[in-house]
């Protein structure tokens, strides 16, 4: 196996020859010939300047429709996240705690009178991260929808048209 040198291969990134044309033309005229993406998002907020009581509309719609979806899914998330959690605490006394409370000679007095301090610290733990991640489910699905309200006024404002 042989590896050659190609003398002719440059490793200079600019020749010399395009420095000189390059820094007589000034940046903007190049990326405005070349229909650069700059260009057009100047032209998209020059656009956007012209339709100012329409902007303020929309952002004061967006804004309603973020808390709106936001407090939903708060309250949602909370709701369900407590109910869960209850519910994991009620059946670790009820298939845990109460069995255990009768094998040791107890009566149902002595056993219901302190549900939590029969529970162990295990179930409390899970009880406390299933409530917070029911939560957390509701409250990213809250702004996951919240987005994709904002994102439906934006299009709106975009393109002119209503919702039907």
């Amino acid at each position: 196996m042989e590896i050659g040198f190609n003398p002719s291969v440059g490793f200079s990134a600019v020749k010399p020859q395009e420095t000189s044309s390059a820094s007589s033309v000034p940046i903007s005229e190049h990326l405005h010939e070349n229909g650069d993406s700059v260009d057009l998002k100047s032209r998209v907020h020059n656009e956007e300047k012209k339709r100012p009581v329409r902007n303020f509309i929309a952002n004061v719609a967006k804004f309603f429709a973020t808390t709106t979806e936001m407090v939903k899914g708060t309250i949602k998330g909370s709701a369900y996240g407590i109910l869960s959690g209850a519910a994991v605490l009620g059946g670790s006394w009820l298939f845990g705690a109460l069995p255990r409370g009768f094998r040791k000679g107890g009566s149902l007095k002595d056993v219901c009178t302190h549900p939590l301090k029969n529970i162990g610290t295990k179930s409390k733990v899970v009880a406390a991260l299933v409530t917070l991640a029911v939560g957390s489910y509701h409250i990213v699905a809250a702004k996951l929808k919240a987005n994709q309200k904002t994102a439906n006024v934006d299009h709106q404002l975009k393109t002119g048209h209503r919702a039907v």
